[in-house]
């Protein structure tokens, strides 16, 4: 009798201990986290599923780009409605004033791989006035713009970095083609490399930094030159929908006594949808060797 009691006691015991494992087990597994899709697998004939995308991020409206790509095998249209630019020129010995409109400001950009994409920008229509105050001349042109092609390869951080302190990086080399007419560009090819980076900070703060190094043409079109371009933004999200933006840009070149520029930029980028936003801003100059004011609308479409 007391072999079959501690036969059955072991029974009991030993079921006992084989639901609690069982229980701890899933546990454990309900409490880690889902394991992230592996998101290599996608190409541009093989698309990211709709459920898989990452949350749109656009190269507009501000001048420090974002270092996330647009998900493989889906586009991203990102166009300047309207762009109005004025320039009261006193630099290095000038006494000018120009002023230029620009409809239709398209990029638009590919996604090839999860971390790669390619772009190409164009600007369909330019209305430019130039009035040179000491000579008392003035001259009109209007046209379409340069063809700019390029491309984006993020380096780390173009998944999963939603947390605070969470980085991303990306190279991004840009080759301006000349089609634009003379009097709208100055007809030569211009190269330059970007580095986009994004740093999450707390409160749901985002700081963008940028440098991109410049091989262009001079501002007298005699020769090239290198230059340097920098920015710095800050970003938050307000009402889940309207991402505002602070910024300061600036740019310098090996051209001997040509000053830098430099600007301050505010905007707002709206999300209406998923996969559709408006943005407006306003960017000012910080001397007179900058354009001094810029004001713009534009809209993001991804499909």
């Amino acid at each position: 009798m007391k072999t079959m009691m501690t036969t059955v006691a072991a029974m009991v015991l030993g079921s006992l201990a084989a639901r609690f494992s069982a229980a701890d087990s899933a546990a454990g597994a309900g409490d880690s986290p889902p394991a992230a899709a592996d998101k290599s697998v996608y190409n541009f004939f093989n698309p990211t599923p709709a459920g898989q995308l990452r949350d749109m991020d656009t190269d507009r409206p501000n001048k420090s780009n974002t270092p996330h790509t647009v998900d493989a095998g889906h586009f991203q249209l990102e166009t300047g409605l309207l762009d109005f630019l004025h320039f009261r020129d006193r630099s290095s010995g000038n006494n000018a004033r120009n002023d230029n409109l620009a409809l239709g400001q398209f990029n638009l950009r590919v996604g090839v791989l999860n971390n790669l994409e390619l772009n190409a920008a164009f600007e369909a229509y330019d209305f430019n006035r130039n009035h040179d105050l000491a000579a008392a001349q003035s001259s009109r042109q209007n046209g379409h713009g340069d063809l700019i092609v390029g491309g984006k390869l993020n380096l780390w951080g173009n998944d999963g970095a939603d947390a605070a302190w969470a980085a991303g990086l990306a190279i991004q080399p840009q080759i301006k083609i000349p089609t634009a007419r003379q009097e709208l560009g100055n007809g030569h090819p211009e190269l330059a490399i970007g580095l986009p980076f994004v740093m999450n900070l707390p409160e749901n703060f985002h700081l963008g930094l940028q440098t991109t190094g410049l091989w262009i043409r001079s501002a007298d079109n005699t020769g090239a030159v290198a230059g340097w371009q920098n920015s710095i933004s800050l970003d938050r999200v307000f009402f889940d929908k309207a991402d505002f933006y602070l910024e300061y840009w600036s740019q310098v070149t090996t051209e001997r006594h040509r000053k830098s520029q430099g600007t301050v930029d505010l905007g707002v980028v709206y999300q209406l949808t998923a996969n559709m936003s408006l943005d407006s801003g306003v960017n000012l100059g910080v001397n007179n060797a900058s354009p001094t004011l810029e004001l713009f609308l534009g809209m993001t479409i991804r499909y």
